[in-house]
């Protein structure tokens, strides 16, 4: 079974890749490309790449580090520093939920050092740095 137009574009607007949906569905990310082109969606727009992004990555429903970028990279864990939380993410394990999109890169970076503040206050956040 393969996605909807309207699955399609609820995983897109929460920023999933082509691989992310792909797993969903075990299918190849090239079979959702196919489709996303199908519908005549517009894959960029939906996800709002041109947008700053801050998002929380979670294990077990507790806020482990707080983050900034375009929307990919909350994604990415061979730029982690933390060797643990770079295995979580590669081992899958991490959740990703994004809380803030913004124009500016300043306005995101100075939302995600609030969040890290509020969270590291209640003993979360362990990957973050002050």
């Amino acid at each position: 079974m393969l996605p909807t137009k309207e699955e399609l574009i609820e995983y897109l607007s929460n920023k999933m890749t082509n691989q992310d949906i792909a797993k969903v569905y075990g299918v190849k990310y090239q079979k959702i490309i196919q489709l996303i082109k199908k519908h005549g969606l517009d894959s960029n727009e939906l996800r709002k790449v041109n947008k700053y992004t801050v998002y929380l990555h979670l294990l077990n429903g507790e806020v482990v580090y707080v983050g900034s970028g375009l929307w990919y990279r909350c994604r990415r864990y061979t730029n982690r520093r933390n060797s643990e939380h770079k295995q979580l993410m590669r081992d899958g394990k991490i959740e990703y939920k994004f809380v803030g999109e913004f124009d500016r890169e300043e306005d995101a970076r100075n939302y995600e050092k609030r969040l890290i503040k509020k969270y590291k206050e209640v003993g979360q956040a362990k990957f973050n740095k002050i």
